[in-house]
C-alpha cells in the first residue's frame, strides 16, 4: 500500500501544480475567489460549475487511487482510511507549498497573482482549509470509496 501512497501522492502534487498554473493562468480562478484569494460570497453560475468540475476530477482522482491500490477482498474502512491518509498528504502539499510559499510567498509572475493576495491572506485560507474546508473534503473521500468499493465488488 505504501508504494501506491507515494505515487499517489507525488501524482496528485504535480496534478496540483497543473490545476493551479491552469486556474491562474486563465482566470478562472477569478470567478471563484477574491482578489485577496478567498471564495467569493455570492457565486456565478460559471464559478459553481467550475469548482463541481475541479470535485469531480479530485473524485475521480481518488477513484483511480482506489480501483488500483485495492481488490474485491478490500475492506470498507480500510479502502476509506487510506484515501483518507493520502487526502491530507495532498491538503497539506495543497496547504503549505502551494497556497503558502508558492502563492502566499513567492508569488511567479507568470500566474497573475493579485497583490492581495499575501501570504497572511493565504494563513486565512490555510485556516479555512483546514476548519470548514472538511465539509468538502469529507464527502470527496466519501464518496469516491462508495464508488470504488462499488465498483471492486
Amino acid at each position: 500500500m505504501f508504494i501506491y501512497i507515494v505515487i499517489f501522492f507525488f501524482t496528485g502534487c504535480i496534478l496540483l501544480l497543473l490545476l493551479t498554473i491552469i486556474v491562474y493562468k486563465t482566470g478562472l480562478v477569478h470567478r471563484t475567489r477574491d482578489t485577496a484569494g478567498h471564495l467569493k460570497k455570492r457565486q456565478s453560475i460559471t464559478g459553481i460549475l467550475i469548482m463541481v468540475i475541479i470535485s469531480l476530477l479530485i473524485t475521480s482522482f481518488f477513484v483511480l487511487f482506489q480501483l488500483l491500490s485495492f481488490d474485491s477482498n478490500s475492506s470498507f474502512v480500510g479502502m476509506l482510511s487510506w484515501t483518507f491518509v493520502l487526502m491530507i498528504l495532498l491538503v497539506l502539499f495543497d496547504s503549505f507549498f502551494i497556497d503558502l510559499l508558492l502563492i502566499g510567498k513567492i508569488k511567479p509572475s507568470f500566474l497573475n497573482i493579485p497583490g492581495e493576495t499575501t501570504i497572511d491572506t493565504m494563513k486565512t485560507h490555510i485556516k479555512k482549509t483546514f476548519t470548514i474546508g472538511w465539509i468538502f473534503i469529507a464527502p470527496i473521500v466519501l464518496i469516491s470509496t462508495l464508488t470504488a468499493y462499488l465498483l471492486l465488488n
